[in-house]
């Protein structure tokens, strides 16, 4: 029998974020961008924002309210750098995140934050502790919304005040989402929401308080996600986000025991540190590169926790997925539980370069990492796996 999960996702809209990496770059002053015509805002920066600059405004209104404004010519290779940035302060804590909308003003983000709780405390702190991040070390404002499934996680995001965090439990999703307006779900338009409006459903509720039946009779497939919706469970499914599963994805893993069984994080770290080296040979060996790493740590008493980070860019090199894994075990709290297993799991596969040549985007160092990793699969294919250790498989093995 397959073991439910309870799915919790997370919401994160990123308030113009292009403005506010240019006032944070002209330290603080209030900045706009206007479109390519330069007569209408597309994006204000918080402090402009403040003084009633918003988005839509044209620039006579701006300069107006804000006088001596700052117009910015719009960096694009800029911004997708920050992006990126972003994406990887998520991937701190949830290895699943899904670019759903990307502008100059918005940036909006899907989270599963499944299981998280478990690592790092509970959902809503998450969900701080990513917005407290994204303003101290890239400058820019994120709302987010948590619910127990991504249409809920939106509407939350969507009620919050700006740089709020709102949580909508399971329980709470029904009663919540029965509460918005109808053109707040997602899959009706104002059209649609006006013809229902004449017939007397103006919120949610309503609208999930009619039979199912009548409303595939009269609305079909799109109807009938959206009467899911509005009774806040997952749309298409008919039932809870949380008792879905999560599909398959192709994968490769190394473990390595740790005898005995220690709470000492030294040699667990040095455990891990083989398990990279493990995988990484296998990477090569395949042709493949990686994107995302995760560690598992299996305690004496057979319990096991883990946690996932996606990275930067692609790699197969042991030295990145062992930082990744040592800086995800460095999250890990042992609470004086011994350590007797730790895997290293990773996903996202492509297809990678061939040789000792990387190919990638990296540093020299790096390069040499991966000509002396070559060497050293070379010689342990001839003479076998002791033919030549890592100094640190001493520390493994000590007692």
């Amino acid at each position: 029998m397959e073991r439910q999960v309870r799915r919790v996702y997370a919401y994160l809209r990123i308030h113009d974020l292009a403005a506010s990496i240019e006032a944070r770059e002209r330290g603080g002053r209030p900045v706009v961008i206007y479109d390519e015509g330069g007569q209408q805002v597309v994006s204000a920066s918080p402090e402009a924002q403040r003084r009633g600059v918003r988005p839509g405004l044209s620039r006579w209104e701006a300069e107006r309210l804000c006088p001596g404004v700052i117009a910015v010519t719009p960096d694009r290779e800029k911004y997708e750098y920050f992006q990126g940035r972003v994406l990887e302060i998520c991937g701190d804590y949830t290895p699943t995140s899904n670019t759903l909308e990307s502008r100059i003003s918005n940036l909006d983000l899907s989270l599963d934050l499944t299981g998280s709780e478990f690592l790092f405390g509970p959902v809503k702190s998450v969900a701080l502790e990513i917005r407290n991040r994204l303003r101290a070390e890239v400058g820019v404002v994120a709302s987010i919304g948590v619910g127990p499934n991504t249409v809920v996680a939106r509407l939350a995001c969507e009620s919050a005040k700006l740089g709020s965090v709102i949580e909508v439990k399971p329980e709470e999703a029904a009663e919540f989402v029965g509460r918005q307006p109808m053109e707040a779900l997602p899959g009706v338009d104002s059209e649609w929401a006006q013809q229902l409006r004449d017939m007397g459903i103006r919120q949610a509720k309503d609208f999930a308080a009619l039979p199912v039946e009548a409303v595939e009779r009269a609305f079909g497939d799109r109807g009938r996600r959206v009467w899911e919706s509005a009774r806040g469970v997952a749309p298409g499914t008919g039932l809870p986000q949380w008792q879905e599963q999560a599909p398959a994805e192709q994968t490769l893993s190394a473990q390595m025991d740790v005898r005995p069984a220690t709470d000492d994080r030294a040699r667990v770290k040095a455990a891990l540190r083989a398990a990279a080296d493990d995988v990484a040979r296998m990477l090569r060996q395949q042709g493949q590169v990686v994107r995302q790493v995760e560690v598992v740590i299996v305690f004496n008493d057979m319990r096991a926790v883990g946690a996932r980070r996606t990275l930067g860019q692609a790699t197969r090199s042991g030295e990145v997925i062992f930082r990744a894994a040592g800086a995800l075990f460095e999250r890990i709290q042992l609470a004086r539980r011994l350590v007797r297993r730790v895997r290293i799991v990773v996903s996202r596969l492509a297809a990678g370069p061939q040789g000792g040549q990387m190919g990638l985007p990296i540093l020299e160092q790096e390069h040499r990492r991966e000509r002396l990793a070559e060497r050293m699969n070379q010689v342990k294919d001839r003479f076998g796996e002791g033919a030549v250790r890592r100094a640190s498989e001493f520390e493994l093995r000590r007692r």
